[in-house]
């Protein structure tokens, strides 16, 4: 088999495109097939790279709907569209899909003839098969047999090792050792020093046979790694998908290199290959349950209650007693996590924390744009805050480009409620992302009062409301610098020695704008009743100005919408 991303340089860079579903080039593609029907559902087995034109794809939303999850039923292994006759360009909905299950959606011009494409992918697919059984008959059963069957690096170290007798050493493109296993009984060796020595001549070996940057689709050829002091080497540099990812070692001090370590070496580099590509495509796999488990658990909340413990065991989640959603989002400071590769990095990292917490089980995945958190836990509430408030610091530790803001429902004793928990993450979302510039932690069970008040509003409402409690003279441009005394003098508790220090102003201008600001209200800045709206107002902001800039509104046409007399409730 061949991934994706190795059937792309095979047919040219230039004439494939890839829309969406990046973080799916590992899929190994088992075939290559033409759609020339508009339900492919029944002819497949998973694997393939499906090609179309266009000419049989659906026309209406619910057949397209099915067709893809047939397909992805199925996990095939990308879609490549010939646009530029029967369609323009890709179906938006399919890029959705592809970015969603990370399944690459590829896009190449009608001109390029799917003959070519099929046969490049066919011959390649067919010479790396006959390949592997070439060498796998070259070696004694035995080996072969135990090689085919291993699980990981360690395995196929394990392996070797206890049949040659000798060291077997597994290092990434830096030199640093990932797996090893020494004979016992052997000759004591400074390892750190020997592959530090046998490295370096690799590596003139490799620079002077292989260009810089040049991807080498075919298999590398074990090499013999001339050395004046022993112990003797034999390495293969180990590919993923053309580019180098280590190097596979046999060490030897009094034995004589033959063929078969030759032979074994190749066939040991494609069992690693294997291994590796599999253990992108379960990375996958997984990453679609958790979308699959989101949808039902937040939009088919009584199909779940069907599916769930199904759903559950296959992630491997442990059945706890309490459960709560939550959202990684950033602050102030936004970056564009539009892009997969930023969401996928803190999504892992977010996870991999969530693994390495006792007590604490879920994931981070992407739902719906954001970074969604699914928490599951039997302990206390006030200990699991506690770890949460810790993923915080993690976040803020690992990745210094965003203010993270970390927002969570109530914890729910019924997982099934968790639906509950994920709405008021959601309604808290707004009122704290673009209120607080030193990011934070926070839970809704602790804002009550703001979820109460202000949980269902859209910005719209929003809006509304906040013209209600504030004039057009301060939300307009020209209104501005009022707008920002009224907002110093709530954050300094109308305190006006404090406000005149921090406005950089004398004591007369403040209270003449104080002056302005009460006439335009019709009530006292020191009435109780006046500072509780505006509070109100001010706490508005953060959901009214997301699409605006800060501080102020475009200006009401009086004209055109009658304006509101404005007074404090």
């Amino acid at each position: 088999m061949i991934t994706v991303k190795e059937a792309i340089l095979l047919t040219g860079k230039n004439n494939v495109t890839v829309r969406a579903g990046k973080r799916g080039l590992y899929r190994k593609i088992r075939w290559a097939h033409v759609i020339d029907h508009d339900d492919m559902r029944h002819f497949l087995e998973g694997g393939e790279l499906l090609m179309t034109c266009g000419q049989v794809w659906p026309h209406d939303q619910a057949s397209e709907a099915r067709l893809l999850k047939g397909f992805l039923r199925h996990q095939i292994s990308g879609i490549l569209f010939a646009t530029g006759r029967y369609l323009d360009e890709c179906p938006p909905s399919v890029l959705e899909f592809g970015e969603k299950y990370g399944i690459p959606i590829l896009e190449t011009p009608f001109h390029v003839q799917f003959i070519k494409i099929t046969q490049s992918i066919h011959q390649e697919i067919m010479r790396r098969e006959f390949r592997k059984k070439e060498l796998a008959a070259q070696l004694p059963s035995e080996l072969a047999g135990e090689l085919r069957v291993a699980n990981n690096g360690m395995d196929v170290c394990r392996i070797l090792s206890q049949h040659f007798n000798c060291p077997t050493i597994i290092t990434d493109p830096a030199n640093k050792v990932l797996n090893k296993v020494i004979p016992t009984g052997g000759k004591r060796i400074n390892l750190p020093n020997i592959m530090d020595h046998l490295s370096k001549i690799l590596h003139e070996i490799l620079d002077r046979n292989f260009p810089e940057n040049e991807p080498i689709l075919r298999e590398s050829q074990p090499l013999r790694i001339p050395t004046n002091t022993l112990p003797e080497a034999m390495a293969i540099p180990l590919q993923i998908e053309g580019n180098y990812s280590g190097t596979l070692w046999l060490l030897f001090h009094n034995q004589q290199v033959e063929e078969t370590h030759k032979h074994a070496l190749e066939y040991a580099a494609t069992v690693l290959l294997d291994i590796h590509l599999n253990q992108q495509v379960v990375g996958v796999t997984s990453r679609q349950f958790k979308v699959e488990l989101m949808e039902l658990l937040f939009e088919s909340p009584k199909t779940a209650s069907v599916l769930m413990e199904e759903r559950v065991r296959k992630l491997g989640l442990a059945p706890n007693e309490n459960w709560m959603a939550g959202f990684v989002l950033p602050g102030k400071k936004e970056i564009p996590l539009s892009l997969s590769v930023e969401m996928d990095f803190l999504s892992n990292e977010c996870t991999m924390w969530i693994n390495e917490t006792e007590g604490i089980d879920g994931f981070c995945e992407v739902y719906e744009g954001r970074l969604t958190l699914l928490i599951s836990s039997s302990l206390e509430y006030s200990v699991i805050k506690a770890h949460l408030k810790d993923l915080y610091s993690h976040v803020q530790r690992i990745y210094k480009q965003i203010v993270p803001v970390l927002v969570f429902g109530e914890m729910k004793e019924d997982w099934l409620s968790i639906v509950e928990s994920y709405q008021e993450a959601k309604s808290l979302t707004p009122l704290v992302q673009f209120s607080d510039p030193e990011g934070g932690a926070y839970f809704a069970e602790e804002s009550q009062k703001e979820l109460l008040l202000y949980g269902g509003m859209d910005q719209t409402k929003a809006l509304a409301f906040r013209h209600l409690i504030l004039p057009d003279e301060l939300l307009s441009e020209r209104g501005s610098v009022l707008y920002e005394t009224l907002k110093c003098l709530a954050a300094h508790n109308y305190n006006r020695e404090m406000v005149a220090k921090a406005l950089h102003i004398h004591r007369n201008t403040l209270r003449y704008r104080i002056d302005r600001i009460e006439q335009h209200l019709g009530d006292s800045l020191s009435s109780s009743k006046c500072q509780f709206w505006i509070q109100i107002a001010l706490t508005l902001e953060s959901l009214a100005n997301q699409s605006h800039g800060p501080g102020f509104e475009t200006e009401v046409d009086e004209d055109k919408e009658e304006k509101i007399p404005h007074s404090i409730m």
